[in-house]
This record gives structure tokens, C-alpha cells and sequence, in this order.
């Protein structure tokens, strides 16, 4: 089963679900929230089961009443859609994801950041036993600073100024999760096209993309990754400038992952196939001649306006009807935010722009 007709949104410590139909949102517990957030991909009761007895003090019995009443107020109310697939088959698909997921964010070892962090900042320190000690400890001694790491990569944030320089993406575990929301209803709905990732830093998001074309048997499908693999273009466009928006590589050498680190990441992961497909160059040089036809997924993550625009003017009349659009700085960048809301103004075009966190929209082609 998988929530398809409300959101899970969190605005502070409060976290809503909101029913897009009604324009209404109904505010949840930490249990509830727990719930819905872990409906927003494809998994079953056993699991939702398994995930708040790990989370939460309490009895089997109580707990598994408790979740199948709630999801099956879930139900009644329109929000959570059954899906036929072998419980099996489900499971072992939801833990590779979700692992997948925690990998690629980091949130397997993010203690690690925070020792590089410290380092960096203080360097090794005269007693080195003290110093082992604490770096062994840093996540029980720092902790703190280990709880808002860890927030800031489930909500694809920077932490203290630093881009995840020990994860393979930045995006957020939301945001990934989003990914799968999307991908598995056009793999249900039938929707023809491959997934696109235009602007693909370290390639985390795009090697997310892949795994779930494996992992739903819809290997055919091609994952193509469209980025300079040289950092971003410096500003050009008045908004950019006017936005300050020098992401260019001697400002922020992270961001410039060279192809063949993109390639190594993928293979490490076990990925890295013919169906993985590398479009190096600016934007405005590659999309428009790029080789692909119809996409399923359209997923840009360039950052400025230059960038957005050039690649919703190449690509997005080959976004198939049904097909998603999912722009990852729309709520960070105004500059971004600005390309979007213009290049849909000059198409005439009204869509559904639907929050996935702080930052990043989507939205469903319809025609």
C-alpha cells in the first residue's frame, strides 16, 4: 500500500497531512506521523509494523491494532491506495530501497562528518587517547550536533555551512522518497519514457533513479544524467546575478564531480550499466540534440535560472503525459523558482505544483 492523495508535510515541530482534495490538513502525532511518512513509498503492514515497534515503547498487539486502524482510516478517507504485489517480493524491495536511501544520504555513518567537522576545525589535538576517545563517542558526546545533522540530511539541507562531502547526495531522504512516490506510479500506470536527472553533482539522485528501474523490474527504461561534470556555469542571467548565485567551482569545488567519479559512484553500487546513460556539456549545448526521446521522469536540480530554463525549453514537450516533473531548488533559489514560474507562463500552463519539502515541487504532466 502507499499514500497517493495527501501529503506529509512539517512546518516546525508540527507535522500535517494534508488532503490536496479539500484543501485541508489534519495535524499528527509522533506515532501518526510515523505512519503516514512511512506510507509515502510502497511497503506493507508487516513493515509499518516492524518500523514502530523499533521507534516507540510499546506491545505488539496494541501496536499492530493501532497501525491497521490508522491506515484503514487512511483508506476510508481516500489517502492510502492497496497495491497488489507479493508481500515477499515488497518487503525485500522496501528494505534494499530504504538502505539504498540511508546510504546515499549518509545517514549510515554520519558520525563520520562530524569527526571530519571537528578536525577540520580543531585539528587532531595535543592528547591523542582523549582524542581517539571522542572521536569514538562523537555521536553520544556531540549529540547535539549529531541530531541536527541527521535532520539536515532528512531534510536535504547543508549543515554548518558544509554540502554532505561524505554522501553521494544532498537532496534529503524526503526527497528521495519522492522519487519512488513518482516512479512507481508511472511504472503502475504504464507511462512510457526513461528518467532524465539534469544537474547531477556527485549522481546519488540519479543512482536512486536506476536502483528503482532494478528494483521494479523496469531495467529497459534508461537513466540518463545530463551535467557539465566541470561544477556550475557562473552567473550570467540577471537573476542569478541579481540572486548572487556563484556556485561555479572555485566557489563551491564540491559540486564539480568529474564524470568518472559520477561512473565510479554508480559501479559501486553495482549499477553502472548500458542503461546509464552521461550527457556531458552546458545544458543549452547537450539537451536540445540529447538523445532521448520520451521521459518518464524529469528531474532538474541545476540550480540557477539559466540552467532551469534551458532545460524545461529542451525537454519538457518530451515529458510524457503522466509523467513528473520534479525541480529540486523551486522553495531554495528565487532565481530558480523565477525559470519555472516563467517558462509556465509563456506555455500557459496551470499544473498542480505539489511541496515535497522546504525546497524542492513536482508536479504530473496532464496534457
Amino acid at each position: 500500500m502507499r499514500c497517493e492523495h495527501a501529503d506529509v508535510q512539517r512546518t516546525g515541530e508540527d507535522v500535517l497531512l494534508v488532503d490536496r482534495a479539500a484543501a485541508s490538513a489534519f495535524r499528527l502525532d509522533g506515532v501518526a506521523a510515523l505512519i503516514a511518512e512511512g506510507l509515502g513509498s510502497p511497503t506493507t503492514l508487516e513493515l509499518l509494523y516492524e518500523r514502530t515497534l523499533a521507534e516507540f515503547d510499546i506491545g505488539r498487539d496494541d501496536c499492530e491494532r493501532a497501525v491497521s486502524e490508522f491506515v484503514l482510516s487512511l483508506e476510508e478517507r481516500g489517502f492510502v491506495e492497496a497495491v497488489e504485489a507479493p508481500p515477499e517480493v515488497t518487503a525485500m524491495r522496501r528494505r534494499y530501497l530504504d538502505l539504498l536511501a540511508r546510504t546515499l544520504t549518509n545517514l549510515v555513518y554520519p558520525e563520520h562528518e562530524l569527526r571530519v567537522e571537528l578536525l577540520e576545525r580543531e585539528g587532531p589535538g595535543e592528547d591523542r587517547i582523549a582524542r581517539r576517545r571522542l572521536m569514538r563517542d562523537i555521536r553520544y558526546e556531540h549529540a547535539e550536533a549529531y541530531a541536527s545533522l541527521v535532520d539536515a540530511k532528512l531534510e536535504g539541507r547543508t549543515w554548518r555551512g558544509r554540502p554532505a562531502p561524505d554522501a553521494h547526495t544532498m537532496v534529503g531522504l524526503r526527497r528521495l522518497r519522492n522519487l519512488e512516490r513518482c516512479a512507481t506510479r508511472i511504472f503502475a500506470d504504464g507511462i512510457p519514457g526513461d528518467f532524465l536527472e539534469a544537474g547531477v553533482c556527485q549522481g546519488g539522485a540519479s543512482i536512486f533513479l536506476r536502483a528503482l528501474q532494478v528494483a521494479y523490474d523496469e531495467a529497459d527504461r534508461r537513466t540518463w544524467l545530463a551535467d557539465s561534470f566541470a561544477g556550475l556555469p557562473e552567473p550570467t542571467h540577471p537573476a542569478d546575478v541579481a540572486e548572487r548565485l556563484d556556485l561555479s567551482e572555485p566557489k563551491q569545488p564540491w559540486l564539480a564531480a568529474g564524470l568518472r567519479a559520477v561512473q565510479d559512484n554508480f559501479a559501486t553500487y553495482g549499477l553502472l550499466s548500458d542503461g546509464v546513460r552521461f550527457l556531458p556539456g552546458w545544458f543549452a549545448d547537450t539537451l536540445p540534440s540529447a538523445p532521448v526521446e520520451q521521459i518518464a521522469l524529469l528531474r532538474l536540480d541545476g540550480d540557477l535560472y539559466i540552467s532551469t530554463w534551458d532545460t524545461l525549453v529542451a525537454l519538457y514537450d518530451r515529458v510524457s503525459v503522466g509523467g513528473y516533473i520534479v525541480v529540486d531548488d523551486y522553495g531554495c533559489f528565487e532565481a530558480c523558482r523565477q525559470a519555472v514560474q516563467d517558462f509556465l507562463a509563456e506555455r500557459g500552463l496551470t499544473p498542480d505544483l505539489r511541496p515535497i519539502d522546504w525546497s524542492a515541487v513536482f508536479w504530473r504532466k496532464t496534457a
